[in-house]
């Protein structure tokens, strides 16, 4: 925060703010307009309490967390990973998170100013809080963002997947018939969020990211209920319990698709012991429609993890961006000299993108030539509108595994339910071969690269910023 202050890139709101939808509606403007992050001072009903969101909004910020530059960004995170030993955290005996301990009956959530998202939330979410749990079995923690519903002054509602590494874990518990022990950290620093959405194979230790992202160890802390260790500069920490038995109705919540979630009986987690900073700090992240942070930060990462998986299948690849939800829809890029020597190459790409791990929620893939830019909608709009012709260069793969939380999943042909499945859709956007009597000139329209040169230099000169 103090870094994203000296950069002119932090607005302090001494405003008064609601939680039941002022916080939500400022990060839902600055998603849109690439605004800065913000820090509230003033949150009506919670005196002393602060809340900061929008630190991984926009592209710079992010580049800023990893200290990198724009030029060939996931490239340069995706060799770093392909060089770098993940690191285990180094534990500490003390930390910020353990300045301030409140157990027992002392626990009230509702003192916590946990904001409101979506119009139709019955009970607010606690949505950039980051699980911590562990294999009962062989020890792997697995860290990652979750949702939680606020259902009273020591519970919370935990959305478990099955498919999820959460559910996975939960599951041996429940074999056990040991109730599941949990940390949940809200507010870390930059790189505990980016290691926790990046999608990490079975038995892997998010955390252990943070050291590649870093170059050192993270260090940790262990929690006062449990042996889980977590970011010793954290926030806030809860520790519980997760129920075996007892469920309450969750939902409806503002899903990363733009929708909300249906109602679920989800597992309870009571809080016993809450640690945290002296003032602590409430960090938001706000979801729903996009673009949003979730949605940006975590289509940052996915980006590079795409880049680094499909790369060990088709080497010819030269980026990937994600154009929108998370990886719903997404860019690729592929040498175009390679693909002119190879035909059905682009074919093959996207197999492999459908392939990766990493590729599971991809729906619509744009394939583009290495001159294009994938991160810029225009320039991939441009390619559709003057390289593309839907008779022939879309291809689409029937009954793909389906996400459950994307409408449009109804009209695919099981009857009209959610069953799992969609169809993808393959835009090719390369530039195909000149026919000898083209009706236009081959090369792309732009200015002299000498005076696009020059006015890269001059640009403050002219009065530009």
């Amino acid at each position: 925060m103090e870094f994203l202050e000296e950069k002119g890139d932090l607005v302090k709101n001494d405003k008064q703010v609601l939680i039941e939808g002022d916080i939500a509606a400022v990060s839902w403007k600055i998603a849109k307009n690439d605004g800065p992050a913000v820090i509230h001072n003033d949150i009506r009903d919670y005196p002393g309490w602060r809340i900061f969101s929008d630190g991984l909004t926009t592209r710079t910020r992010q580049l800023w967390a990893l200290n990198l530059e724009a030029t060939r960004a996931i490239q340069v995170m995706a060799d770093k990973f392909e060089k770098t030993e993940p690191m285990k955290p180094e534990q500490v005996n003390d930390g910020p998170c353990k300045e301030v301990k409140i157990v027992g009956d002392d626990v009230d959530l509702t003192k916590i100013p946990v904001a409101f998202t979506g119009e139709y939330e019955t009970t607010p979410h606690i949505t950039a809080g980051i699980s911590f749990i562990k294999d009962p079995e062989t020890g792997w923690t697995n860290a990652g963002i979750r949702r939680y519903q606020v259902m009273g002054k020591n519970k919370l509602c935990n959305l478990i997947l099955p498919y999820q590494h959460e559910g996975m874990i939960f599951s041996k518990y429940k074999d056990q018939k040991k109730p599941m022990p949990i940390s949940i950290v809200i507010g870390a620093d930059p790189l505990v969020y980016f290691s926790c959405m990046m999608p990490a194979p079975d038995q892997f230790d998010e955390m252990d990211y943070w050291g590649v992202f870093a170059g050192e160890k993270l260090k940790a802390v262990q929690c006062e209920t449990n042996d889980l260790l977590v970011p010793s500069t954290s926030e806030i920490i809860l520790e519980g319990e997760v129920s075996l038995e007892e469920r309450k109705f969750e939902g409806p919540f503002p899903e990363f698709p733009g929708y909300y979630s249906g109602f679920r009986m989800c597992p309870v987690i009571k809080v016993d012991t809450i640690t945290m900073r002296h003032d602590p700090i409430y960090q938001y992240m706000y979801m729903g429609v996009p673009p949003s942070e979730g949605h940006n930060a975590g289509g940052f990462v996915y980006e590079i993890e795409l880049y680094k998986q499909i790369k060990q299948l088709v080497p010819e690849i030269s980026d990937v961006g994600i154009l929108s939800t998370w990886s719903i829809t997404i860019a690729v890029s592929i040498n175009k000299q390679a693909r002119l020597r190879a035909p059905g190459l682009e074919k093959r790409l996207a197999m492999a993108v459908k392939a990766v791990k990493a590729g599971t929620l991809v729906k619509n893939i744009f394939i583009v030539d290495d001159d294009v830019d994938v991160h810029n909608v225009h320039e991939i709009m441009w390619c559709l509108s003057v390289k593309f012709q839907s008779a022939k260069d879309i291809t689409v793969l029937e009954d793909m595994p389906g996400i459950f939380l994307d409408p449009s999943e109804m009209w695919v042909g099981h009857g009209g339910k959610y069953s799992g499945h969609t169809s993808v859709g393959i835009f090719n956007c390369t530039e195909k071969p000149a026919p000898y009597d083209e009706g236009y000139k081959r090369g792309l329209a732009l200015p002299p690269e000498k005076f696009k040169k020059s006015v890269e230099t001059s640009w403050i000169k002219y009065g530009f910023k």
